[in-house]
C-alpha cells in the first residue's frame, strides 16, 4: 500500500501541476471533512463492539447500516450549503466537481463499515487486502491517465470515485460471505454503538480536523498553487505514517480482545517500535527531500522542500500520538484523546493566525508541527497521570528497548562460535544413553 500511495501522489502531482493539485485537494477536502464529521465515531465503535462481542454480529451489522445511511444523508445535505461558501474563490467547474464527489460520500461509510467488522474479528488478511486494493486501483488508474496524457482534474476525481465503488462492493461481499450477518434490529445495540462512538468521535474529529485544518484554511485564503505545493510537502513528510497507522490498528484490534495489563504491554511495545521507525524514516527524508521532491514530483514543486523539512518533527509526534490514542480506545477510554486533540486544535488555530499571513504555506507547516508536538506532550502527560490507564515512562522505554532488540536480532542475528558449537556438541554426545 505504501508503494501505491507514493505512486498515486507522484502521478497526481505530475499530471496536474501545483495549480491542478491544489484544486483537486480543495475538491476532496470538504466532502471528506463532512463525511468524517457525521460519522459519529461509528467506525471505531464497530471495531470495539465486534471485538468485545457485546451483541450478536447481526445486531451490530443492522445498527451500523441504519446509522450509516442516516449519517451519510446528513453529510450530503450539509455539503450543499458548505461547499459553495468554502470554495467561493474557485472556478465554477471546481465547485461542480466538489458537488459530484459529495454525492458519493455514502460510499466512504459503506467502505468503512465492513472494514470495521474485519478489523474487529481480527481478519487482518482481508482488512489489509481491501486497503491495498483501494490504493492499487487509484494508483493504476492514475498511471493510465498519465500514459494517455489526460491531465484533467475531472478524470483524476473519476478514478478515485471508481476505486471507491469497487472497494465498497468487494468489502461487503467479503463480510457477507465470511460472517453471514442478517437483519436483526436491536435498539440497545444501536444505542451502545452511538454511546461509544460519540465519545471516540470527539478525539477522532479533533485529530482529523487538526491534520487537515492547515489545508482547509489554505483552500480559503491562498491560491490553489500554494495549496498544491503544501499538499506535496505533507505527502512526503507523512509518507512514514504507514507504520504508526499499522501499529495503531494492531494495538486497537488486539487490545480490544485482551485484558488491561496485556493491553498496556502491547501499547508500550507499539509505541517503542513506532518511535524507532519514525525517527529513522524522518532522518532519511530530511537528507534526501531537496533531491527527492523535484525529481519525483517535478521541478515546479521545488519550493515545497522547506515546508516538508519543517513538517518532519511533527510527523514523528503525530505517529506516536496515534498509537497512544488507539491504546486508549482499546482500554475503553475513547474520550481521553479528545483532550489532547482539543489542545492541538487550539494551538493550530493560534499558530495559523500568527504564521499563515506572513509565511504562507511554510507558516502552515510550522503551525502543524507545533500542534502535533503539543498533542504528544499532553498525551504522554495524561497517560502518565490517569490512574486507570497509567502508562509510565519506564514502560514506554522498556517497549522501545524491546523493539530495538528485536530489530537488532533480525538485522544482525547472534553468531555461534566454533568453540561454543564444539562444546555444545560434546555435551550433547555425553548425554546420549549407552546402547
Amino acid at each position: 500500500m505504501l508503494g501505491f500511495g507514493a505512486l498515486s501522489s507522484v502521478l497526481a502531482a505530475r499530471l496536474l501541476g501545483p495549480q491542478g493539485r491544489g484544486e483537486l485537494a480543495a475538491i476532496i477536502l470538504w466532502p471528506m471533512l463532512l463525511a468524517f464529521l457525521f460519522s459519529m465515531g461509528m467506525d471505531q465503535s464497530i471495531v470495539f463492539h465486534v471485538g468485545r462481542k457485546f451483541f450478536d454480529i447481526s445486531e451490530v451489522w443492522t445498527a451500523s447500516l441504519v446509522a450509516g445511511l442516516f449519517l451519510s444523508a446528513c453529510a450530503v445535505l450539509a455539503g450543499l450549503w458548505v461547499i459553495p461558501w468554502a470554495l467561493h474563490l474557485y472556478s465554477p467547474q471546481v465547485r461542480h466537481l466538489a458537488f459530484v464527489f459529495l454525492v458519493f460520500v455514502p460510499l466512504i461509510w459503506l467502505t468503512a463499515l465492513p472494514n470495521g467488522f474485519l478489523q474487529g474479528t481480527l481478519d487482518v488478511g482481508y482488512f489489509s487486502l481491501l486497503r491495498n486494493l483501494s490504493a492499487s486501483l487509484y494508483g493504476f488508474g492514475l498511471l493510465g491517465l498519465y500514459l494517455a496524457n489526460r491531465p484533467s482534474v475531472a478524470d483524476v476525481l473519476g478514478v478515485q470515485i471508481g476505486a471507491l465503488l469497487v472497494v465498497s462492493a468487494c468489502s461487503f461481499w467479503i463480510v457477507v460471505s465470511r460472517h453471514s450477518p442478517g437483519w436483526a434490529w436491536n435498539f440497545k445495540s444501536c444505542k451502545s454503538l452511538f454511546n461509544f462512538g460519540w465519545r471516540t468521535q470527539l478525539g477522532s474529529l479533533a485529530s482529523h480536523v487538526n491534520q487537515r485544518l492547515d489545508q482547509l484554511l489554505l483552500s480559503l485564503f491562498v491560491p490553489p498553487r500554494d495549496l498544491g505545493l503544501y499538499v506535496v510537502a505533507v505527502a512526503v513528510a507523512m509518507s512514514v505514517g504507514f507504520f504508526p497507522k499499522a501499529a495503531g490498528i494492531v494495538t486497537f484490534s488486539t487490545g480490544s480482545n485482551l485484558g488491561g495489563s496485556q493491553t498496556k504491554e502491547i501499547i508500550a511495545k507499539s509505541f517503542g517500535a513506532t518511535f524507532i521507525a519514525l525517527v529513522a524514516g524522518c532522518a532519511v527524508l530530511y537528507v534526501i527531500c531537496p533531491w527527492l521532491i523535484p525529481f519525483a514530483f517535478g521541478p515546479s514543486f521545488a519550493p515545497a522542500v522547506i515546508a516538508c523539512r519543517l513538517l518532519l518533527p511533527g510527523s514523528i509526534a503525530l505517529g506516536l500520538s496515534q498509537v497512544l490514542f488507539s491504546g486508549a480506545r482499546a482500554l475503553n477510554h475513547p474520550i481521553l484523546p479528545s483532550y489532547a486533540e482539543g489542545l492541538a486544535v487550539v494551538v493550530t488555530v493560534l499558530s495559523l493566525y500568527l504564521l499563515l499571513p506572513r509565511y504562507g504555506f511554510v507558516g502552515a507547516a510550522m503551525a502543524s508541527t507545533l500542534a502535533y508536538m503539543s498533542n504528544l506532550i499532553f498525551s504522554l502527560t495524561f497517560f502518565h497521570k490517569h490512574k486507570e490507564i497509567n502508562l509510565t515512562f519506564f514502560e514506554l522505554l522498556h517497549g522501545t528497548l524491546t523493539a530495538f532488540r528485536t530489530i537488532a536480532r533480525v538485522v544482525n542475528p547472534p553468531r555461534v562460535s566454533e568453540e561454543h558449537f564444539a562444546t555444545g556438541s560434546r555435551r550433547s554426545l555425553q548425554k546420549q544413553p549407552e546402547p
